[in-house]
């Protein structure tokens, strides 16, 4: 474990991206009592999906198995303290590994989408894509017969970067459907930090912008 780990108690890599668009990677540990550490993981909350059915899996430093793979669903992390405080992140799926060390259980989570810190600035494009994605996310649902396992067992299809990619393209296409006329300041804001994002993507990683939206993924009919 590094030191700064080790202190921190939990720790955002930088994103891969530049500008930067969220972060690339989530570790933490978890240890069976309260410490001195910055953040004091006790429990880890994620979702996963079974084939049926998603759920919030708790993980903590109890019943350790030495080596456990979970494979993470578009959702909320949710890291809590020792103390009560909570910390949310927010992802489009990934594979988080869990290993023990030491008697204390770290936990390694990563995508190949950005994964968004829920409490960072909601005015900086990564808070701004989390708000969006997760208002889209939701919009679509409603529209989805069993609404949330139908949502997660379509969304199981796709690569989290997939996902990602598909809902760039939606919340420009959502963005450039608002009447001029009824745009205020705060849209504009939110259309330029979506324009930057998709900017930064095609900078980084050569994409052309052309990708099905998110509803071409999730509301085609089988």
């Amino acid at each position: 474990m590094d030191s700064k780990l080790s202190s921190m108690g939990y720790v955002f890599d930088p994103s891969r991206y530049s500008p930067k668009l969220g972060y690339s990677r989530l570790r933490m540990v978890i240890s069976g009592q309260a410490s001195q550490r910055f953040f004091d993981v006790k429990t880890l909350q994620i979702p996963t999906f079974d084939g049926r059915v998603m759920h919030k899996t708790r993980i903590d430093r109890y019943e350790m198995v030495p080596n456990e793979v979970f494979q993470v669903c578009v959702g909320e992390l949710i890291l809590e303290s020792y103390q009560g405080e909570r910390l949310h992140a927010f992802s489009l799926g990934g594979k988080l590994t869990a290993t023990v060390e030491k008697g204390e259980r770290l936990c390694d989570f990563v995508s190949d989408a950005p994964i968004f810190l829920m409490e960072e600035d909601p005015e900086s494009i990564s808070g701004v894509m989390a708000d969006e994605i997760e208002d889209l996310i939701a919009k679509i649902e409603v529209e989805l017969t069993d609404h949330e396992n139908e949502l997660y067992y379509r969304l199981s299809k796709y690569e989290p970067y997939t996902i990602f990619l598909a809902c760039l393209v939606s919340l420009k296409k959502r963005a450039e459907s608002v009447p001029v006329e009824i745009r205020r300041e705060r849209f504009n804001k939110i259309s330029a930090n979506i324009d930057q994002a998709i900017k930064t993507v095609q900078e980084n990683d050569g994409w052309d912008g052309n990708s099905p939206s998110l509803e071409d993924l999730l509301l085609a009919r089988d």
